[in-house]
């Protein structure tokens, strides 16, 4: 994704498929049969970001018909964007019905730094998000994939500061909480979104037998003189030897937090594969 300014902008790609033919017009994604991958990139200076995509699924998603790649998005104020993507895909048919199943396992966007914005916002920097999601059906976790884009913006007016200091990061941590999502359920707003909790509160109320799925820390490290104007982005792709048996409502927990000062974007979007 290519800024003709130093704008904050956001682009997202996502790979579907639907049953029998390809639809006509679909542009609302409203007739999938389901998701397959999902990324979400952003940039905040007049440049060309470009982000590696390298999926391999030992354990095999489940496709049908007709595969589509869809992506959108742009500047959230001024500039121009310009979007590309070269991605080539290889698969084997099945020889017998596939019964995995790709499953939302909480992606969101939280904002740091502000008071407004993205799904919820904290204006605190010992303040994260714990976002709580019921899984449905019992299987067994294959593993959890996607990407995750956390950036600071772009020094205009329409955004909070730029981080100053050292560095500024973030945290992104998985866990799979069995029986419920008990607490975590009951700390949400009027729209569905948790609210704000020091970082400190959301570990303790983590239960006993808490299993830590996944953790992918980042961080940006500033050069004296330099500006703290970054995008922080990372694929995940985490495969389970063991795959994690689940039952149904036990809860898959995402948490965000951000370390430093100034305004950041965090966002993460990640799918679960299950098997039965």
């Amino acid at each position: 994704m290519k800024n003709d300014s130093q704008n904050f902008s956001q682009v997202l790609w996502v790979l579907v498929y639907w049953q029998g033919e390809c639809p006509a017009h679909d542009i609302n994604l409203a007739k999938i049969a389901g998701y397959l991958w999902i990324d979400i990139t952003k940039n905040v200076t007049q440049s060309d970001s470009e982000f590696p995509v390298n999926l391999q699924f030992p354990h095999p998603i489940p496709a049908t018909g007709c595969i589509g790649f869809y992506y959108g998005g742009g500047p959230e104020f001024a500039g121009k964007t310009t979007m590309k993507a070269d991605l080539d895909l290889t698969y084997e048919p099945a020889s017998s019905a596939n019964e995995n199943r790709v499953v939302n396992v909480g992606g969101g966007e939280y904002c740091f730094g502000l008071n407004w914005g993205c799904q919820n916002a904290t204006e605190n920097d010992e303040e994260g998000f714990a976002v709580p999601t019921t899984l449905q059906q019992s299987g067994h976790l294959l593993e959890l994939y996607g990407n995750i884009s956390d950036t600071a913006f772009d020094g205009t007016n329409n955004f909070g500061p730029i981080p100053t200091g050292d560095s500024w990061g973030t945290v992104n941590d998985w866990y799979l909480l069995p029986g419920s999502c008990g607490i975590f359920g009951e700390n949400l707003n009027s729209q569905g979104f948790p609210n704000p909790l020091p970082l400190s509160t959301i570990h303790s109320w983590l239960p006993h037998n808490a299993m830590h799925l996944a953790s992918v820390p980042m961080v940006d490290r500033i050069v004296p003189q330099g500006t703290g104007m970054a995008t922080l982005q990372n694929p995940v792709q985490t495969f389970f030897s063991v795959p994690v048996k689940v039952n149904a409502g036990d809860c898959l927990l995402t948490i965000y937090g951000r370390s430093g000062n100034g305004a950041t974007d965090n966002e993460t979007q990640v799918l679960g594969l299950m098997g039965p």
